[in-house]
């Protein structure tokens, strides 16, 4: 008993002390920052302490904060800078900037940083409505967003961080959305001039204009961290804009002066001012730290220095006691400012609302002030509100920065390059543009500089043109685009002559409408992808998908509907419709209908994607957008709706092929599966014109599959109409004839026409690859494969008397002569006729009417034809198909023609 009392007293000891260690620990909270540009090794080691102490001081002992630095990895940043350096193109990469962009981003993807104190360089530098996929590709990140926490959804509280200056904290909302606050403002910077009291009179250097014609002078007077990108890409900024007044925020036209290959004068005027202010050694002013020209400054070896507004405490604490230093605006007050940001980690595994209070109390006013005291940060408050007491206890002590900042003509570096939605993004900008401007300045060759703001600034710019000059995209280029317009133009002349030649029964038995329809829809297949230079929308690239889907079709639904009419018509012999139910034009009403309803269903799927649009940015000449989207799974889902219309219509085809199988009807078979192949081989040459976003170059097997593409759309045209045609250019009908019109409207009296002939006697016999000669048409008419042509006059003469018959004793006559042996039994009769006529001489005058019955007792459906001329008179009775088979019909001469035999 005594045991058990004893080790319950001890488990609850033992609890109580885990319950007070809990109780007593502390949340570390590691924050990154920044390293400073003056005394880093120092720095870090002061704000730890400076930090702690303000929280001591306010008993606030719950969390301890520590501040560090990232630490690149060897590796940090190589991918992007060895990207370019293959592409052998005109531009660079900062290693310097993709190692430092790197780090940070790479310690956003984990945890081991809860929250960041990230600049505006930084914090929305992915921002623009084009996606760089190069750097997205290389940093591996989508949106810089998706790993910042975001502070509406914590439910910050407005009235907590109203003493901000209002432009400060829009600039912490992602494109100016308040439902989107990423970013809690820090602090701010911006830079000025600071310049030894015995030099006023140089004070104002950076006003004198200069100009190519100006004298130059070895002055060296004027000291600056140019090593540094980010100092030199501030300076050439504020230079254009004080001395040049550009870019104009919504004015597109002044930035063309950036890029004017025309007009070098501004970079000359640039080159100039900085040998004038710097010295003639161009390359060892660029080489020059942030820590070397301050040095040189405090030193007085340079009269002038340009640097960051918080380096003033520093300047005073550590220049000589006999030297004293005074600041000064850039001109104009124009100047770049940096922010800087609060952000939470949303990979951090401390609670959201820990962080939340800590970034408040770390950007509450009072904590400002204090480290405005301790470390001379510039607050984030409005200076211009005097009613503020913050902003009067700040202006008291620093007096000539609150002057400054009041004259202030802020730039923002995130801004200033923007021209329009499609510009680059800050990140690109960063990347490129300072190692452009390096090369200018030491080459002396403005090319390299113009061509990097045509790049960043413009979409489909004059550098384009110059992409063409350099290489042989041109030649490429043009050579496709002639196949594609011949072959368009091809199809579009092909669509001409079905349409003239509409009421032609052999081209009608193919629905000439709805033919021209699948071969409009191969058309814009052709030319679809032409279609993306229209696409600079996210809205237009999801309709660019469903225009896709939409011509596919606008090919395949005609066909399914031409197919199902042959199917109809052949397989329905127990009730003849009277051709209205299958009329070309009430079946457009239900195609266009089933394009209707396809194509809404198919806008409501790509609602579960997104849709967006890239562009390889710098890392080729020209900047060009592509569409981007899932396109396998949509790709998936159009394939998968167009195999299930090609099983049925190749269930309908082999159908109508086992009815119809003696007069050879097999085409549409082939054309099936060529169409197929040709929109297999469209999906692919798509597939890789889509994924080669680089228009400088254009890849071998996107060349191979569009021209392939192209040949297999003339080959299915072909085949679906285009033989045909070449059959009726040299046998054609006379289109003026109203009887001949009527009759064929009926589609149940084209029935014989669908088929393609191998070996008949029909009026349109349809074999178009035999040889003909008279000797062959001599010994190919006793094998009763004749052609007979009946000229106009003749056939007004003949014009058939129609009675009224019931359809379905018609169209059972037809069909049991089709599908049985007799009418191949008819046949064979009337050739022997035919050729026991014409050897006892009566020629053309008395032919055997075989041919005559075989065209009117079939194609007018067995009426009763009464007919009389100068020579005799035939009545000829219905009830008997066959009367004709034993007469001989005296007519005139020019009456009957016979027409060269076909194979």
């Amino acid at each position: 008993m005594k045991t058990i009392i004893k080790n319950i007293i001890i488990y609850i000891l033992f609890l109580s002390v885990l319950y007070a260690n809990k109780v007593k620990s502390k949340d570390v909270i590691n924050i990154l920052i920044n390293k400073p540009d003056i005394n880093e090794t120092q720095y870090l080691k002061r704000y730890n302490e400076i930090i702690k102490q303000y929280f001591l001081s306010k008993n606030n002992n719950n969390y301890d904060i520590n501040f560090s630095y990232c630490v690149p990895n060897p590796n940090d940043g190589d991918n992007i800078t060895v990207l370019y350096t293959l592409k052998k193109g005109l531009f660079q990469a900062d290693p310097e900037f993709s190692r430092e962009f790197n780090c940070t981003l790479r310690e956003l993807k984990n945890s081991n940083y809860d929250m960041m104190i990230v600049d505006d360089r930084f914090l929305f530098s992915d921002y623009s409505y084009l996606d760089n996929s190069v750097l997205q590709a290389e940093f591996a990140f989508r949106k810089l967003t998706d790993f910042y926490e975001n502070y509406y959804d914590l439910n910050i509280n407005q009235k907590q961080i109203s003493y901000h200056n209002k432009n400060f904290l829009r600039d912490g909302y992602y494109n100016d959305n308040e439902m989107e606050f990423y970013g809690l403002p820090y602090e701010f910077d911006f830079d000025m001039l600071y310049y030894h009291q015995d030099n006023t009179i140089l004070k104002d250097v950076l006003s004198v204009k200069v100009n190519t014609s100006s004298e130059l002078n070895n002055s060296q007077i004027f000291s600056a961290g140019f090593g540094d990108n980010d100092v030199l890409l501030n300076f050439f900024t504020e230079f254009i804009k004080y001395q040049y007044n550009i870019p104009k925020e919504n004015d597109p036209l002044s930035y063309n002066l950036l890029y004017d290959s025309n007009n070098h004068e501004l970079y000359n005027s640039f080159r100039n001012y900085m040998i004038k202010l710097t010295g003639r050694d161009i390359s060892k002013t660029l080489k020059t730290s942030i820590i070397d020209a301050y040095n040189a400054f405090i030193n007085n070896e340079k009269s002038v220095f340009m640097g960051k507004a918080s380096y003033s405490k520093i300047l005073k604490e550590n220049s000589d006691s006999d030297i004293t230093i005074l600041t000064q605006s850039l001109p104009d007050g124009q100047s770049v400012i940096n922010e800087k940001f609060i952000i939470i980690n949303k990979k951090s595994n401390l609670k959201k609302d820990i962080l939340l209070k800590v970034a408040l109390d770390l950007t509450s006013p009072e904590f400002q002030l204090y480290r405005a005291q301790e470390l001379n940060i510039i607050p984030t408050f409005d200076m211009k509100d005097k009613s503020n007491n913050f902003v009067n206890i700040y202006c008291q002590q620093n007096p000539d920065i609150c002057e400054m900042i009041e004259k202030l003509n802020p730039i923002r570096i995130n801004k200033v390059y923007r021209r329009s939605k499609y510009s680059a993004n800050l990140m690109e900008i960063r990347l490129v543009v300072p190692l452009s401007l390096k090369k200018f300045l030491i080459e002396n060759n403005s090319t390299i500089i113009e061509m990097t703001f045509s790049n960043i600034i413009d979409l489909w710019n004059n550098s384009f043109l110059t992409t063409l000059k350099f290489s042989s995209f041109l030649v490429v280029f043009l050579i496709i685009n002639a196949f594609t317009i011949i072959t368009a133009l091809l199809l579009i002349i092909v669509m001409i002559m079905v349409h003239r030649n509409r009421k032609h029964p052999y081209i009608k038995a193919m629905s000439p409408q709805l033919s021209n329809l699948t071969i409009f829809g191969m058309i814009l297949r052709i030319i679809y992808p032409y279609f993306f230079n229209l696409v600079n929308t996210r809205f237009l690239c999801r309709l660019s998908c469903v225009v896709n889907f939409f011509i596919n079709n606008l090919v395949y639904i005609p066909l399914f509907a031409i197919i199902f009419r042959i199917y109809y018509i052949f397989t329905n012999s127990s009730s003849v419709s009277d051709g209205k139910k299958l009329h070309d034009k009430r079946l457009i009403k239900y195609i266009i209908l089933a394009l209707f309803l396809t194509l809404a269903a198919f806008y409501g799927i790509t609602f579960t994607d997104e849709f967006n649009l890239i562009t390889s940015g710098t890392l080729t000449i020209t900047r060009s957008i592509a569409c981007v989207y899932n396109f396998d799974r949509f790709t998936l889902i159009s394939n998968i709706y167009t195999l299930t219309l090609f099983v049925f219509m190749l269930g309908m085809t082999f159908k109508v092929h086992k009815i119809s199988k003696k007069y050879g009807d097999t085409r549409f078979i082939f054309f099936i599966v060529v169409l197929l192949l040709s929109s297999f081989i469209f999906e692919m040459a798509f597939s890789s014109f889509m994924k080669n976003d680089d228009l400088d170059s254009i890849n071998s097997s996107s060349i191979i599959l569009i021209n392939v593409h192209l040949l297999t759309s003339i080959i299915t045209v072909h085949i679906l109409i285009g033989n045909r045609l070449l059959y009726v250019r040299k046998y054609p009908y006379n289109p003026e004839d109203e009887y001949y019109n009527n009759y064929f409207d009926d589609i149940n009296n084209i029935i014989k026409y669908i088929p393609v002939k191998k070996n008949s006697n029909f009026v349109f016999s349809f074999s178009l690859f035999s040889k003909t000669s008279s000797s062959s048409n001599r010994t190919n008419n006793k094998s009763g494969n004749s052609f007979v042509r009946i000229s106009r006059d003749s056939y007004s003469s003949f014009r058939p008397t129609f009675h009224s018959y019931n359809n379905q004793d018609i169209y059972s006559q037809h069909s049991s002569l089709f599908n049985s042996d007799q009418f191949d039994e008819e046949e064979d009769k009337n050739n022997k006729t035919y050729s026991s006529n014409k050897s006892n001489g009566n020629g053309i005058s008395n032919t055997n009417a075989n041919s005559y019955n075989s065209f009117h007792s079939y194609n007018f459906n067995n009426n009763v034809y009464n007919h009389s001329n100068n020579n005799s008179s035939h009545d000829h009775n219905n009830n008997n198909i066959n009367l004709y088979n034993n007469t001989t019909i005296s007519m005139p001469k020019a009456s009957l023609h016979y027409s060269n035999n076909l194979k």
